[in-house]
């Protein structure tokens, strides 16, 4: 295969320098000195530029000088000249550094944000999947501002008391709340889009409020193990569960609320969009 590549110069810029004087002719104030980019190129697509060049002639007798060969006169001139009126590489000598850039930043950035803010997968992914990750999925999009005093009583109750303990400036009226309870367990589920009002070493304090909260509440006497939740803008920042936590504030890994659902998961054979069958297996 051949490759093509090398340097190319192009004119950026033509200035009139004066108070100076060619030395072929003598005339006064007659240099135009062109400037040229030079950039570096593969297959002629334009990757970097990396140095300039300046070329002096003179308009009455045509003679040309290059910038090794400037005076000092000349020389004084087109610093002069380019403090006022510089000559800048173009964009366009730089587009291949730009698209070689993108094309490296765009997957990267893509597998950062995966790596952040995906969801976790199981290795077998593509052929079996934990229906109690719906379970929660559901439960998480089912989480509101509005609350309904007869049906919701437990959240009710839970987000006038977090209502009265929180002091750090979080707007908890924006604050939405879900909550389930199956036997002697409960679910409690929180959207605070503006945790940024807390430090991230001290949002824990979110869930020691809602422990307190819950503990608090008479016909909760029965409850036995709290399973809190709570989500940020764009990703889970608290977990708490009676076997595991997750507390730094930051990232927190929202499937370790799956074993509120149960300890088992459900192994679903699928191929084609179809269910052909399901089985109990231990977690």
């Amino acid at each position: 295969m051949i490759f093509f590549f090398g340097t190319r110069a192009s004119k950026i810029k033509e200035r009139k320098i004066r108070k100076t004087i060619c030395s072929h002719c003598n005339t006064q104030d007659s240099y135009i000195v062109s400037t040229y980019s030079k950039y570096f190129h593969f297959f002629w697509i334009p990757i970097f530029p990396f140095s300039k060049t300046h070329i002096a002639e003179c308009t009455h007798c045509k003679k040309s000088y290059a910038k090794h060969e400037f005076t000092q006169e000349m020389n004084a001139s087109l610093q002069k000249e380019n403090e006022i009126n510089p000559a800048k590489k173009p964009i366009w000598q730089g587009i291949g550094c730009i698209i070689l850039i993108l094309l490296f930043a765009v997957p990267f950035s893509i597998s950062i944000y995966a790596t952040l803010f995906g969801e976790p997968r199981d290795p077998d992914d593509s052929v079996n999947s934990d229906v109690r990750r719906e379970y929660l999925k559901e439960d998480i999009n089912q989480m509101s501002l509005t609350l309904n005093p007869v049906k919701d009583s437990i959240t009710v109750a839970l987000k006038e008391c977090i209502d009265y303990d929180i002091e750090s400036g979080i707007n908890t009226d924006k604050i939405k709340y879900f909550t389930k309870v199956d036997n002697k367990k409960i679910l409690v589920l929180l959207e605070i889009r503006d945790m940024k009002q807390i430090k991230a070493s001290e949002r824990k304090i979110v869930i020691d409020i809602v422990e307190d909260c819950l503990a608090a509440m008479s016909n909760l006497g029965s409850i036995e193990e709290y399973y809190i939740g709570v989500e940020g803008k764009w990703n889970t920042l608290l977990i708490k569960t009676p076997t595991d936590e997750d507390l730094s504030g930051k990232f927190a890994d929202k499937y370790k609320l799956l074993s509120f659902y149960g300890d088992k998961k459900v192994k679903l054979d699928i191929k084609e969009d179809t269910i052909i069958g399901i089985d109990a297996i231990d977690k």
